[in-house]
């Protein structure tokens, strides 16, 4: 991998403290206190239940892969595959649903990160999941009880008091790595703004209840929370014929964000950075990787959804110029072999994809560790060669600038 070609301009190779980002054991994701102000928002879109990596991007050619993997399960290869991606002399193709993630690759804007994942062996989803949103390499070493967008967020040398939400998560549920912040929202659609219940009457009612019981242990709480829900669908535009009416979120670019998941939460993430609200870090998830069985056309429309949407947001993005880093990861990846049900098994590596603004995208990085049996870990698995908080904290230098 060669990191010094990473970020443009290889911005943040210099601070005090850090060699070339090498991580510290164990030690939680965290910025050095050297850092200045962060001000291109981060977005982290993760693929629940262990997406099978090796179907995005497949070394077909690979004869350890082909023996592994029946003709149903190697996909024919489409036209814009015709150069495929090269790392470690092992060339990469995208999957054919993938033609977005390509056309972003050959742009200079996408790049992916092979072999991918911490040295942990579990398979348990919830306990890899955690390990990662806690930004740790095992749950037997926990700094604190928060996630580590939170924990990223108290270290940034930027006040927030006029940030209206600087955490939001485009889903219906709170993810870890936002645990332990009361300034975050979880709201998976914001097209028609944020319908609170009872409506605008009820919010107000709310707020007045709270500045008159201030004495209430959940009321400071309560008001802060009413406040941020109205001070967001304050900023969004509204119809001219009602004004407690949010106009529906118009994207700038030509591709329509998808009606399905990551597309409809990062539409909501693209509406709050047009509103101007001070995010600094959001989270969308993308739910169903978890192939057991029948992986075949749901990996398709998986893939598909996936590549659509995230061409949607860097065409939104970049019509609005809008600065902003995203990664694609994933708890875990896929075995190698499929199994008897026509899908595959929990593995080890995965890949990530990092896209943005101050990302060398059209490059591969990170070290292919092959997949002989030798080199295969537990001689079943895709091994892992970089430790995944490696790859955030290189795409958290280039939300810098």
């Amino acid at each position: 991998m060669r990191r010094r070609e990473f970020l443009k301009g290889g911005v943040a190779l210099s601070f005090a403290g850090i060699s070339d980002f090498a991580l510290a054991g164990d030690s939680p994701l965290t910025a050095p206190a050297s850092l200045p102000n962060a001000r291109t928002p981060f977005v982290l879109v993760f693929l629940r239940g262990g997406a099978d990596t090796l179907s995005l991007l497949s070394p077909l050619d690979d004869s350890d892969f082909i023996a592994a993997r029946p003709p149903e399960y190697r996909f024919t290869l489409s036209g814009f595959n015709e150069k495929p991606l090269m790392v470690d002399g092992t060339s990469l193709y995208w999957h054919p649903k993938a033609e977005p993630l390509a056309k972003l690759y050959v742009s200079g804007r996408l790049a992916p990160w092979v072999a991918v994942g911490f040295s942990d062996e579990t398979r348990s989803h919830f306990e890899a999941q955690e390990i990662m949103d806690r930004g740790v390499g095992s749950l037997q070493k926990l700094p604190d009880n928060n996630g580590w967008m939170v924990r990223q967020l108290a270290r940034m040398h930027q006040p927030l008091g006029k940030s209206v939400l600087p955490l939001f998560a485009g889903n219906n549920n709170l993810p870890g790595v936002m645990q332990g912040s009361n300034r975050v929202m979880a709201a998976r659609d914001l097209t028609n703004g944020i319908n609170y219940p009872g409506g605008p009457a009820a919010l107000r009612a709310l707020q007045s209840l709270c500045s008159l019981e201030q004495s209430h242990p959940a009321s400071a709480l309560m008001k802060e929370t009413a406040d941020t829900i109205n001070a967001v669908n304050q900023s969004f535009p509204k119809d001219p014929s009602n004004p407690n009416k949010v106009m529906s979120y118009v994207s700038g670019g030509s591709t329509p964000y998808p009606n399905s998941d990551p597309g409809v939460g990062l539409k909501s993430v693209a509406r709050l950075l047009q509103s101007n609200v001070g995010l600094q870090y959001a989270c969308v998830d993308h739910l169903g990787w978890d192939t057991h069985e029948y992986q075949n056309g749901k990996i398709d429309n998986l893939v598909r959804d996936l590549s659509n949407a995230l061409g949607a947001f860097d065409e939104d993005m970049q019509a609005q110029q809008q600065r902003y880093t995203l990664v694609v990861m994933t708890e875990f990846g896929r075995r190698l072999r499929t199994n008897r049900s026509g899908g595959t098994d929990h593995g080890h590596a995965s890949t990530a994809l990092i896209m943005g603004s101050g990302v060398v995208g059209g490059e591969t990085y990170g070290r292919w560790p092959g997949l002989s049996a030798a080199q295969l870990d537990r001689g079943v698995d895709l091994a892992v060669t970089t430790d995944y908080r490696e790859v955030l904290k290189q795409a958290i230098r280039a939300k810098i600038y």
